[in-house]
């Protein structure tokens, strides 16, 4: 059986991702945050302080780059760095009062897109959706990602990711 990235519930997430990505920038436009920032930030916001590595890993991003991203939050007033209390020699990332009041109003812009991409689907098929996500996230956590021993042998068929 071959790869068809069409068929694929990865490849269909990452073209949903991009849209939504897409639609979130352009409600940004003018508030002062980029899509990755706020993505950063709603991190933060559910989930409260972090460490850099931590959000990284969220953000599914290298830990440079991550590094990157924090400094520009940090100059633009979103978030600060502290000790963290476990171990002094790692940053926290912990928001601003000032992004816990601007994020009051940009999360409206993200829930109004989920609105829209919501739009005409049942309830029960969202909820049923997540559900299955949340599985395939917790396969792929548990499972090498990698291509396994055993693939291309004859008689075992891969399925899409």
């Amino acid at each position: 059986m071959r790869f068809n990235p069409q068929d694929s519930l990865g490849f269909q997430c990452a073209l949903t991702f991009k849209l939504f990505t897409r639609a979130l920038a352009q409600r940004l436009k003018g508030s002062g945050i980029s899509p990755a920032q706020f993505i950063a930030l709603a991190h933060l916001v559910a989930t409260g302080p972090m460490r850099q590595a931590e959000l990284a890993e969220c953000l599914s991003i290298a830990p440079p780059s991550a590094v990157r991203l924090i400094d520009r939050m940090q100059r633009d007033g979103w978030v600060v760095r502290t000790a963290d209390p476990d171990d002094r020699r790692v940053w926290q990332v912990v928001p601003t009062d000032i992004a816990a009041v601007a994020w009051k109003k940009l999360s409206t812009h993200a829930q109004a897109i989920v609105n829209k991409a919501y739009r005409g689907i049942d309830p029960e098929k969202i909820a049923l959706t997540r559900q299955v996500l949340e599985q395939m996230r917790a396969n792929l956590d548990t499972q090498d990602a990698g291509i396994s021993k055993n693939a291309g042998r004859s008689g075992e068929a891969a399925q899409n990711p």
